[in-house]
């Protein structure tokens, strides 16, 4: 058995951080508009040519419910061509393309297979003779409160069980998108369970193997890297399932990370960057983040005073306008990091050591986010691990230099 598995295509999806002035190629924004439809697209030629035996789509198809008639007319032509090679679809609609009257209005092919609101099984017999059962469901509004896996039927259904939830792992008291637990979702029983909403491609568990495959093209700097889908295939010695990740996206959002001093000028710091992108030898377009990283005495006034005012990404930018397309690369933003020396006082440092643990936790997070992670995209960003580290590191900083700034007097 042989199958892809896929989700989060955000097909219409906006493209943020890049500005629309004269800076930016009038030629980019093609590019960038069409990265979801082109990435798609390489995974349904991807499925024919490797003859997957079917294929899931674990919701967002779209990035509203609402797409254009271009967005649609797409997606059905592609279903069209699965069709025609005989390739099943099971496709589930997720918190951004949510159906409210429980079903699409879209007359796709015969070779697709909807979920509708409440939890359903399909199945298949393949080829050789084994069948599948696939469970999964679709949301009919923009939120999932339910713990919808405990609907899902427990057990083997069929040779190989699959089960789809459009969903994330429950945390703190308020989740909003089809929570779950991973100890839920093995004791089911199942083989296989594909999910969709987290944007970052990610294994929960090997046995069952629990995959998020991230969505197919990063949209902004906080979903850096390849992105693709995952080509899931039975091992002929074992009888498991190995796990396979496929890069398709056309355009890749990466940072770059620049090391200057004092005595680092501002032109200087143009022509190495230009020199260090033209040494990556990037193969297909990378949208860039430069970050410049000093030491604790900071970076000269010119350069300081240029990059706050733009100039400097002018710079670079106007260096690289009439060449981007050969470099595949970009650069739309640019940072300054200073590596300041910073130190808490002792009764600080105490306190900081006592008491971090307890406050910067995915629980205690999403307790004080409740309402703003009924924003998916706040969700997005702060609703992992990494973005919890982050937070405290940014806060240390913040306390160390204030620490450092203020002179604390006893005045009783």
């Amino acid at each position: 058995m042989k199958f892809i598995h896929t989700a989060d295509l955000h097909l219409d999806t906006p493209f943020t951080g890049i500005k629309d002035d004269e800076a930016t190629p009038q030629t980019l924004w093609p590019t960038l508009y069409e990265a979801p439809y082109g990435s798609f697209q390489k995974i349904v030629t991807d499925a024919i040519e490797q003859q997957v035996d079917f294929v899931l789509i674990v919701g967002d198809v779209f990035d509203s419910k609402m797409p254009s008639a271009a967005a649609h007319q797409f997606f059905l032509n592609e279903m069209q061509r699965l069709n025609q090679h005989h390739i099943p679809v099971f496709l589930s609609f997720g918190n951004h393309d949510f159906q409210p009257d429980g079903k699409s209005p879209l007359q796709f092919p015969q070779n697709v297979r909807i979920f509708g609101p409440q939890v359903t099984t399909e199945r298949l017999t393949l080829t050789g003779g084994a069948t599948v059962a696939v469970s999964g469901f679709s949301y009919d509004q923009q939120a999932v409160l339910t713990d919808k896996v405990a609907d899902f039927p427990t057990g083997k259904q069929a040779d190989f069980t699959i089960g789809m939830v459009h969903g994330a792992v429950k945390s703190g008291v308020d989740s909003h998108y089809a929570p779950f637990t991973v100890p839920e979702l093995i004791d089911k029983g199942y083989d296989y369970w594909a999910l969709g909403h987290i944007h970052k491609r990610q294994q929960l568990a090997s046995h069952p193997p629990i995959n998020y495959p991230g969505d197919i093209q990063g949209r902004h700097k906080n979903e850096p890297g390849e992105k693709g889908y995952l080509l899931i295939s039975t091992d002929e010695t074992t009888g498991s399932l190995d796990t396979h990740f496929v890069a398709t996206a056309p355009v890749i959002y990466a940072a770059l990370e620049l090391k200057v001093t004092q005595a680092t000028d501002v032109n200087t710091v143009v022509n190495q960057l230009v020199t260090k992108i033209q040494q990556a030898h990037f193969q297909q377009l990378h949208l860039l983040n430069v970050v410049l990283t000093a030491p604790a005495d900071g970076v000269s006034a010119a350069v300081a005073l240029n990059a706050q005012n733009g100039i400097l990404l002018g710079q670079l930018q106007q260096t690289l306008k009439d060449q981007y397309q050969q470099l595949n690369a970009w650069v739309y933003e640019l940072t300054i990091n200073e590596q300041e020396s910073l130190h808490f006082a002792d009764l600080d440092e105490v306190f900081w050591q006592d008491t971090q643990a307890d406050v910067f936790n995915e629980t205690h997070v999403n307790e004080l986010a409740q309402k703003l992670f009924k924003r998916d995209f706040i969700y997005q960003a702060l609703g992992n691990p990494e973005a919890v580290a982050e937070l405290r590191k940014q806060s240390e900083t913040f306390l160390q230099g204030k620490t450092n700034r203020e002179d604390f007097t006893d005045e009783n």
